[in-house]
């Protein structure tokens, strides 16, 4: 999957991100701006801004949306969010079960895997 096809994806399961996205791109290399960056500075901080509000809601769209890319499998679809969206929450995740019981199974068994990895190397974000 290229990143052009993971930010379409994006905006057309949440067209209420497209002002941001717009703004994110335009200066970039529009459509084609790496997905890491869109997800990273788009989609990741309205997540976290649902979930530091306990948007509930707004928070399972966001979650059935990881998994749907998940469930893609699609090595680059996955590596974004891996990197740009689950890691970027896992501090969020950690020691709130209602939080991580929301997450689909494929989300859940890569936020234990990210978890391991940053007790395991004494990483802190």
């Amino acid at each position: 999957m290229k990143s052009s096809e993971l930010n379409k994806l994006l905006i057309e399961r949440f067209p209420n991100l497209n002002e941001e996205y717009i703004e994110e791109i335009e200066w970039q290399e529009g459509n084609d701006t790496g997905a890491h960056v869109v997800f990273g500075d788009v989609f990741t901080p309205n997540l976290i801004n649902s979930m530091k509000n306990n948007k509930y809601e707004e928070i399972i769209c966001y979650f059935e949306f990881i998994e749907m890319v998940l469930d893609l499998e699609d090595p680059y679809a996955d590596e974004v969010v891996l990197f740009s969206v689950l890691e970027s929450i896992e501090y969020l995740v950690s020691g709130n079960k209602k939080l991580f019981s929301l997450l689909g199974d494929k989300s859940k068994k890569n936020m234990v895997l990210i978890q391991e990895y940053l007790h395991k190397h004494d990483i802190g974000i």
